[in-house]
C-alpha cells in the first residue's frame, strides 16, 4: 500500500527511527501529529509494510468492534513512539535516558521477543512473528525489536537528529563517510541552514570594510 500521509522518501535508515518520525517538528512547540487515531496507526503498518492489506482490514474491523480497546492500544503506540524519540533524541543530545522511558521499552522489547519464532528456511533457519491471531503487536513489535537491534549494534554512535534550530527533530542514521550530515534533508533544513551561514558571511564581511 502506497500513503502519501506517510513520508518514507527521507530515508532513516531504521524502521524504529521511521516511526519516532510520525510526529513533524518533534522538537519544536507546535509539533504536527500524523498518528491522529488508531486508524492511522493501523494505515501507518501497512504503509511501512508491517501488515498486509488483510491484516490492516481485520484490525479495523476489530478497532470498530472495541472501541475501548482500540483507544487503549492508540495511546500505547503513541507512548512506544514517544518513549524510542526520547531515547535517541537523549543519546545524539548527551543527555541520560530516563529510566522510566529505558523500562517502558524494554516492556514493549520483551512483548515482542515472546512472540518470534525460528522457522526452517533453505536449509537454514530464520526469525518470524508467530501470528496466531491479527493483533495490533504485529505493529509494535517490530518496531521495538528494530529500535532495541539499533541501540545494541555499532550504528548507535551514527544516529543523529535534523539539527534545525526550529525544532525539525527527525532522526536518522548518518551513513555519510565523513560523518558529516546533520540534516534531515538538504533540500529542505539543509539549504536553509546553508542560506543563513551564507547570509551571516555576507554581514561578516560587511562589518569589516
Amino acid at each position: 500500500m502506497s500513503d502519501k500521509r506517510f513520508d518514507f522518501d527521507n530515508e532513516s535508515g531504521n524502521l524504529s527511527l521511521d516511526y519516532a518520525n510520525t510526529k513533524n517538528w518533534h522538537a519544536s512547540e507546535h509539533p504536527i501529529e500524523e498518528l491522529n487515531k488508531h486508524e492511522d496507526v493501523i494505515d501507518w503498518g501497512e504503509a511501512a509494510g508491517l501488515l498486509t492489506s488483510l491484516e490492516a482490514e481485520q484490525l479495523h474491523r476489530l478497532a470498530s468492534e472495541r472501541p475501548d480497546q482500540a483507544m487503549a492500544d492508540y495511546e500505547k503506540a503513541i507512548e512506544l513512539r514517544e518513549t524510542i524519540y526520547r531515547i535517541f533524541s537523549c543519546r545524539y543530545a548527551g543527555r541520560p535516558v530516563s529510566p522510566a522511558d529505558l523500562a517502558l521499552f524494554n516492556s514493549v522489547a520483551q512483548e515482542a521477543m515472546a512472540h518470534l519464532k525460528l522457522v526452517p528456511v533453505n536449509g537454514g533457519f530464520r526469525w518470524e512473528w508467530a501470528k496466531d491471531s491479527v493483533d495490533i503487536g504485529l505493529i509494535f513489535w517490530p518496531v521495538a525489536r528494530a529500535a532495541a537491534e539499533l541501540m545494541t549494534s555499532e550504528q548507535i554512535d551514527r544516529v543523529r537528529e535534523c539539527e534545525d534550530d526550529r525544532g525539525c527533530g527527525y532522526l536518522f542514521i548518518d551513513h555519510s563517510k565523513n560523518r558529516s550530515r546533520r540534516w534531515c534533508s538538504m533540500e529542505s533544513c539543509g539549504n536553509r541552514a546553508k542560506a543563513r551561514r551564507h547570509y551571516s558571511r555576507k554581514q561578516d564581511a560587511r562589518l569589516e570594510r
